[in-house]
């Protein structure tokens, strides 16, 4: 595979570039036809060998909308997602609300079709884990749509990390990363703050960013307990629903926690600090960080600290595209969607492990059920993950 990046308005747009090796084309469909889809599609119009088919969403209107805009015939928009899985595509994106992504995915791999799910995976780990074992019993290819992965700041200090720059780790600070941020007033619309839509609230939304990424960075260390809390505060509070620069929400329908944060132990004497919010009466909660016996580093910019010669040094790399352009053009948002239709059109095993993420899936249950409960957890991870 190869890529290209062209200059737009001073803003670098990923492109793809088309492997004259590349043999005829893969055909996908979109389940879910709400603002996250339409990247999902603007990638696959982009990739010559992948021909979008149609679109299924239970409201029909967006669907025939989508279709138009996307350049498909009006019968190719389906209420009944089923509808399109009986085209037979090789491979759909789902982009439903939350709480639908597991039965979806699973009727899509039941039905003989790759899947690419958007974040997060499910709302429970169970769920997760359900949809990994129909992927794994019907020999199809399930990737989770983390397209913070591509990251260069993540992959830069990934490199760090596996060089042993750290010596052992043992403390972590798990927080927002460039484009995820902090949000001071950012509670999103209704499908994410009600619980039979969304199943749970920042911590499912953006806290999987920051649990994922260092997760990530680490090599997928084994949690084993979780002490937690999360607040609902403000998603209720009319006035600050109201404030100039807050997103519009519907206190009324704000059913689940607008902030989380959890104290995670993993085995090898590792703790990870996490943090997340959709509102707040602050600017920011701070960077990630993780701090080992030979070396540490911050992120938002990555910075390095270590000693050299006698002297404590801080390392900036330089040159690490900062990519700071809407979400539906990040870069890594298009590499995401490419690898996935490489790993259906060859076969082949995709960039992002489903296990890992059916296991910071487990990890979530655990925090919420220790917010729930006010006590420590332990993270209930089946054996064979």
């Amino acid at each position: 595979m190869s890529y290209y990046w062209m200059s737009s308005d001073t803003r670098n747009i990923y492109l793809l570039r088309h492997d004259r090796s590349m043999p005829s084309k893969i055909k996908v469909g979109i389940i879910g036809a709400g603002g996250v889809a339409e990247g999902h599609a603007q990638v696959y119009l982009r990739i010559p060998w992948v021909e979008l088919i149609g679109v299924a969403d239970i409201n029909e209107e967006r669907a025939k909308e989508a279709a138009k805009r996307w350049g498909l015939p009006e019968d190719r928009a389906f209420k009944d997602y089923h509808d399109l899985l009986d085209l037979k595509p090789d491979a759909v994106s789902v982009c439903t609300w939350h709480k639908a992504h597991a039965p979806v995915t699973i009727d899509a791999l039941n039905a003989g079709v790759n899947v690419l799910v958007e974040k997060p995976m499910a709302t429970t780990g169970d769920e997760a884990y359900a949809m990994y074992k129909a992927a794994e019993k019907n020999g199809k290819i399930l990737m989770v749509g983390f397209q913070s992965r591509y990251n260069p700041e993540l992959q830069a200090a990934k490199k760090f990390v596996d060089s042993g720059f750290l010596g052992k780790p043992y403390y972590a600070e798990a927080t927002g990363i460039q484009h995820e941020g902090d949000r001071r007033r950012g509670i999103p619309g209704p499908t994410f703050t009600r619980q039979d839509t969304a199943g749970g609230g920042v911590t499912l939304d953006i806290g999987v960013y920051s649990l994922d990424n260092l997760l990530f960075l680490l090599g997928q260390p084994k949690a084993i307990s979780v002490s937690a809390a999360s607040y609902s505060y403000l998603g209720h509070d009319e006035e600050a629903s109201k404030v100039v620069g807050s997103w519009l929400w519907d206190p009324k329908q704000f059913e689940v926690e607008d902030f989380s944060a959890a104290i995670i132990r993993f085995e090898d004497d590792l703790v990870m600090m996490y943090k997340r919010a959709w509102a707040m009466h602050a600017e920011t909660l701070g960077k990630p960080f993780v701090l080992g016996t030979k070396g540490g580093f911050s992120m938002n910019p990555l910075i390095l600290y270590t000693d050299m010669n006698g002297y404590m040094v801080n390392i900036t790399p330089v040159h690490i595209p900062e990519d700071r352009v809407p979400w539906e053009q990040e870069p890594w948002f298009y590499k995401r969607g490419y690898d996935f239709a490489v790993a259906v059109r060859d076969g082949t095993k995709p960039p992002i492990e489903t296990k890992d993420i059916v296991r910071l899936h487990y990890i979530i249950d655990a925090i919420y059920e220790s917010s729930n409960t006010g006590r420590e957890v332990r993270v209930r991870t089946p054996s064979d993950l």
